[in-house]
């Protein structure tokens, strides 16, 4: 665009045309904010390319100007919804467990599982209680009828057990490999 004239006859236009591009819009895009973007989005296009001060019929070419816009923007938004579909199935992919690694797991819980069933008895409530049902030692000691130092020494009982049937597992795995 050139020309001393140009700017007040935009202005001009622009006061005439902005109010009634802004409503087409907010009916089109049902989104006060995003009508409001586009619309401005169209008056700076056709600032930056010509065209709508000589135009014979501006509201057709602002209509035009603005459509192509939001057909622009729905592509933008198609294409990253695309990618952010994509994006989130390599991340499941990547989250999913292989076969192997679901087989060590259950190795593993087995191992561990083992272990507590050949605990003492008081022993193993103890753990189980403690991990599975969140009680306190205070409680636990209670319902066993024992001291609270009794529970404790249950608890690592446990816990050593539990660390020493993951270790052999793991070393079961690494000798079979």
């Amino acid at each position: 665009m050139s020309g001393p004239n140009v700017l007040p006859a935009f202005q001009n236009l622009y006061a005439a045309h902005h109010g009634w591009l802004r409503a087409w819009l907010l009916r089109k895009l049902k989104c006060r904010f995003h009508a409001e973007d586009i619309a401005h989005d169209a008056f700076l296009r056709l600032l930056r390319h010509g065209g709508l001060e000589t135009a014979d019929q501006p509201r057709a070419l602002l209509a035009t100007t603005a459509n192509r816009l939001v057909i622009d923007e729905r592509r933008r938004q198609d294409i990253e919804q695309a990618y952010l579909a994509l994006h989130a199935e390599q991340h499941a992919l990547r989250a999913e467990a292989s076969a192997e690694q679901v087989a060590m797991a259950v190795q593993a819980l087995a191992a561990v599982s083992q272990a507590i069933d050949r605990l003492p008895h008081k022993a193993a409530q103890a753990f189980l209680m403690s991990l599975y049902d969140g009680m306190p030692q205070h409680d636990i000691a209670q319902v066993l009828r024992v001291s609270e130092r009794s529970v404790k020494l249950y608890i690592a009982q446990a816990l050593l057990a539990c660390h020493d049937a993951l270790a052999e597992s793991a070393a079961d795995r690494a000798h079979a490999v």
